[in-house]
């Protein structure tokens, strides 16, 4: 790692905040933590949009908070990686000119590369996707043509996302970023859509468009990027579409696209409902491996019953396996009021076909707080891991964002709970881990900071 300021040693400051015992993979030594910026201290703000490596060692975030570095001035969000393993925390969105603005961060699976959103003149109009190389502190353009320009009209200000080897990068924009006409009649996606989506080759400089229907036709702008988009390889990419990008398919569903095959798949469906729900898809996620897709929907789209029979054994979360042809509903957590079916939404997937995900929990009186939720296969119905205690809730809302890495070993979410952590007094959403403690070294859990 290169020396720089915007650099800082994190051994010994992370908080623990409890150890759960919930039904989590192989039914390992679980460490329960937030991420705090010094022994004794407390982030000064807010901190969301988390992700994590694929190796479970790195997580990385958005805070406004200025102390998790030293020297930070920068008054506004900056994107922060850390690392479990080694214990340090870097302000990546900065470079030789400083921190800048740095939204919704992805890191690549070894943590090396961060990619991010900014608003940053230094690197085109309006938004920007940005690509940091961690080890040797290289900023470049991401949503940039082969050419190297940055997109006319930037980029879609809400998600970007990265392949593991940080090679392939997916971002969003109204401009026309492969020189071809990608719509009928030419010019790039019409104003006022959310654009095309379109990945980046940061070796070979190649730009694709991946928003495309089984004919190779572009959207029109009527697909998103969402989170958890790019497999590990960069090959596939998931999307939700207002209209049918294979034939025969429903409105408002989730796909696939494989840029090596130049194809297009439908994947919210089930062997019950093979044209797609009857209700929209919303934030769909995929595995690593790209065998695994998980993603929001309503009960009554017909893809099927946790408990056979009715909506209210329901999340509203769907798994399916590509690899099997298999679409199973996940069933609503115990923890859940009948009436709360179809609650749960944001879900992250592993290579195991772990979820992490949010419901939405009556903890008290007519107030509802979401809550992490953790659904292994084969083990029954979700159960709650973001609350102080295995099975009881955080006293605010968590998992607005959430990350599971590929082995399922190492969870993160953002909360508002000060209830979890009794040291917990900065009054701002924070980032908690859940990692098993064979993924990391413990250096920065030593000294009585560990279970």
């Amino acid at each position: 790692m290169p020396s720089d300021p915007a650099v800082r040693s994190l051994v010994r400051l992370i908080v623990l905040a409890g150890v759960a015992g919930a039904s989590v993979p192989a039914q390992a030594d679980f460490i329960y933590a937030r991420l705090v910026p010094g022994a004794g201290m407390e982030a000064e703000g807010a901190s969301t949009d988390v992700d994590v490596s694929h190796d479970g060692r790195t997580v990385v975030f958005a805070s406004t908070a200025q102390n998790w570095v030293v020297g930070d001035t920068y008054n506004g969000r900056r994107a922060i990686a850390i690392d479990l393993d080694t214990g340090v925390v870097e302000a990546v969105s900065a470079d030789g000119n400083g921190i800048f603005r740095g939204e919704t961060p992805v890191v690549s699976g070894d943590g090396r590369h961060v990619a991010f959103l900014t608003i940053n003149p230094a690197y085109g109009p309006n938004w920007q996707v940005l690509r940091k190389d961690r080890e040797t502190g290289q900023v470049e353009l991401a949503s940039a043509s082969a050419g190297g320009q940055a997109p006319a009209n930037g980029t879609n200000d809400n998600t970007v996302s990265i392949s593991a080897d940080g090679r392939y990068v997916a971002f969003q924009t109204t401009s026309s970023m492969t020189g071809d006409a990608e719509r009928p009649g030419g010019g790039a996606a019409p104003a006022g859509s959310s654009g095309e989506i379109y990945v980046k080759d940061m070796v070979s400089g190649q730009v694709k468009l991946a928003s495309a229907t089984s004919a190779g036709a572009a959207s029109g702008g009527g697909c998103s990027l969402e989170r958890h988009a790019l497999s590990a390889n960069g090959r596939y990419i998931l999307m939700v579409c207002s209209q049918a990008m294979v034939p025969g398919a429903s409105s408002g569903q989730a796909y696939l696209r494989d840029l090596q095959a130049n194809t297009t798949e439908l994947v919210s469906r089930s062997t019950s409902a093979p044209n797609g729900s009857n209700a929209f898809v919303y934030r769909p996620a995929i595995s690593p491996s790209g065998r695994f897709v998980a993603f929001q929907s309503r009960g009554y789209g017909g893809l099927g019953y946790a408990d056979g029979s009715s909506s209210e054994g329901n999340s509203g979360l769907y798994l399916r396996d590509r690899q099997q042809d298999l679409t199973i509903a996940i069933p609503r957590p115990s923890t859940m009021p009948a009436s709360a079916y179809d609650g749960c939404s944001t879900p992250a997937v592993s290579d195991i076909a772990s979820v992490v995900f949010s419901c939405n929990y009556n903890w008290i009186g007519s107030s509802a707080y979401a809550q992490v939720h953790l659904f292994v296969p084969g083990a029954g119905a979700p159960d709650m891991i973001s609350g102080p205690v295995p099975g009881q809730p955080g006293d605010g809302p968590a998992g607005y964002t959430s990350a599971v890495n590929a082995s399922g070993l190492s969870m993160a979410w953002e909360s508002s709970a000060t209830n979890v952590d009794p040291d917990d007094g900065n009054g701002a959403s924070d980032i908690f881990v859940l990692v098993e403690e064979s993924v990391i070294s413990e250096l920065i859990f030593a000294d009585g900071f560990d279970s």
